[in-house]
This record gives structure tokens, sequence and C-alpha cells, in this order.
């Protein structure tokens, strides 16, 4: 059976984000990792309480990883984009090859500007992390779209 984690990557742990991933899952297992509960440092100036190597941990532990975020200032949330940028030459990052990867974002009306942008980090993303990118959908806050055009597979 797939082991399927949903990353909230918005600072409100109840809001529209987590809404959305619950709504999206409500016929999986999975469990759900609040992101804003763990401290992960600016790249390049890493403190004591860092926690980016326990959360990749914890990412191990699964096959597909449902990534959520709010659209902040016409891209993902500086979580998310944090998260991304601390990956880079971290060798705990290889926890993310092989692993199946659906991203949704929402926020208020984005533009087609900020669906490309997203969708263009995503597909880096994978490209560099080694997982397979089987959807990503930005929509707006209600997240209709999302949810009528993202589909989590269910093991066979």
């Amino acid at each position: 059976m797939k082991k399927i984690l949903f990353m909230n990557f918005s600072p409100n742990k109840n809001g529209n984000t987590y809404q959305i991933g619950k709504e999206l899952l409500n016929d999986h297992n999975y469990e759900v990792m609040q992101i804003s509960d763990y401290r992960i440092s600016q790249y390049g100036q890493v403190y004591n309480d860092d926690q980016i190597k326990e959360v990749l941990k914890k990412v191990a532990e699964f096959d597909t990883l449902v990534i959520g975020s709010p659209v902040y200032w016409y891209s993902v949330s500086g979580l998310l984009k944090t998260f991304i940028d601390r990956l880079y030459m971290l060798p705990e990052a290889d926890a993310l090859n092989g692993k199946e990867l659906y991203l949704f974002a929402q926020g208020s009306a984005p533009d087609n500007d900020t669906i490309n942008s997203i969708t263009f980090l995503a597909n880096r993303l994978s490209t560099l992390m080694g997982m397979k990118l089987k959807n990503v959908v930005v929509d707006r806050s209600d997240g209709r779209k999302i949810l009528s055009n993202m589909t989590i597979e269910k093991e066979i």
C-alpha cells in the first residue's frame, strides 16, 4: 500500500490549503506534516535548532508526497521556497528520490504568469530531486479546480 504524506506549507495550519488537502485525500490513508511546526533555516544561515534533516527523515518513510501551498506574492509560500532552497547540496535530500509528487497551490485569483512559475518550480524540483511529478494545479482559494483536476492515484 502506498504511504502518502500531505505536507502543508501554509503558516495557517487549518486554513484553505489544509482544508483543500484534507478534501483531496479524503478517500486515502495519509499523514499530515504541518511544516510551520518545524524550524527550517534559510539557506546559508543554518542554526542549531534547524530541523530540515528531521523533516527529510520523516519524508523518507513515504512513497507519495502531496505538497500544498498558498500563493503569496505570485509564488509559493516562503515555507515551501525555503524548504526547496535548503535541498541544495544536502545529502539527506536523497530521501526525495523516486517519490511521487503532487503539488497544489491556492490563492486569490492567480494569473497565468503565477501558474506558469509554480508549474515550472514543480517541474524543476521533481527533475532535480529525481521525483515522479504526477500533477500540479494552481487555483483560487476555494480549490474547486484543484479538487476537480487533481486525483491522487490509489495503488492497484
